[in-house]
């Protein structure tokens, strides 16, 4: 083997021992550094069987995660892997993160008040895939939610995004709420089982047919979109015709929200009613037919 032959195998060899001497380092100093911010929240309870970084592609990846928030929600998933994740905050101000096999619990502490109704349409968990994108702007005090979402693959898909201002991330407190105003949002719900389970669940406690019950709820939402007609409200009517449309053929649904200027969040609690509502936010619901099979 000649000089120069010996002296490339030499220095691959080296990169190659380099390469994983580093990931290795990475890796063990991420640990590290995982473990500390746990250990410095408190009420947390947050544990993982395996961590990998990509040195190339930036990313994190935890396995076998299952994480315990100080206010008692719980999740699990197979694969959480992060490739964004603000560090120099106590709140982050940004984040992008995806997770695979998803398992979330429906109980109090997960899903509110929704809990009962849930699990008496027989959901006991929701399942899937997910993912979160957002950043803060500290001198503009705006949250961009750019995706969170929840693909479940037996009820359906949820995305959502939306940008709010008058934010304090850092010290948010509860009744700040009412001084954030919203400047723009889309929920997009594909339906899957979702809505046969609603609606044989309404039928059940009118103790009529789902096709008596499909017909009453479709018979309101004509006499409410009738009602914003007769207002001039645009916004409240296509709402409302679209949430018809919608329970008669659930297919995809985006309801959107696109005011022509942020609308303080306190306006909701000054006396207007829903269709004001409706119409101070400029909301729409758009339909796309369910997929054929």
């Amino acid at each position: 083997m000649s000089g120069l032959k010996k002296f490339l195998l030499s220095f691959v060899i080296f990169v190659t021992l380099c390469f994983f001497g580093l990931k290795w380092f990475v890796n063990s100093e991420v640990d590290k550094e995982l473990s500390r911010a746990v250990a410095e929240t408190p009420g947390l309870a947050f544990s993982y069987a395996d961590l990998s970084v990509d040195i190339m592609d930036h990313a994190v990846t935890l396995e076998g995660v299952d994480a315990l928030f100080p206010s008692g929600q719980h999740v699990q998933a197979d694969e959480v892997s992060i490739t964004a994740f603000d560090q120099k905050n106590a709140v982050p101000r940004f984040a992008t993160l995806t997770a695979r096999g998803l398992t979330i619990p429906v109980t109090p502490q997960n899903f509110g008040d929704w809990a009962p109704y849930l699990r008496g349409m027989g959901i006991e968990t929701l399942s899937g895939n997910g993912a979160l994108d957002y950043a803060y702007d500290p001198e503009g005090r705006i949250l961009t939610v750019r995706t969170l979402s929840l693909d479940d693959p037996k009820l359906g898909s949820l995305r959502f995004s939306g940008q709010v201002g008058n934010l304090d991330l850092g010290g948010f407190r509860t009744e700040q709420g009412f001084s954030l105003d919203i400047r723009e949002a889309a929920l997009t719900f594909e339906n899957r089982e979702l809505m046969d389970l609603i609606l044989a669940d309404w039928a059940a406690r009118m103790n009529v047919s789902r096709a008596t019950t499909l017909n009453s709820i479709s018979a309101e939402l004509d006499g409410l979109a009738n009602y914003a007609d007769s207002q001039q409200n645009e916004p409240a009517k296509r709402t409302m015709l679209g949430l018809k449309r919608f329970l008669n053929e659930p297919g995809t649904l985006t309801l959107s929200a696109s005011p022509a200027a942020p609308v303080p969040v306190l306006y909701f609690f000054m006396g207007r009613d829903l269709f004001e509502n409706l119409s101070l936010l400029n909301t729409d619901a758009r339909l796309e037919p369910a997929p054929d099979f």
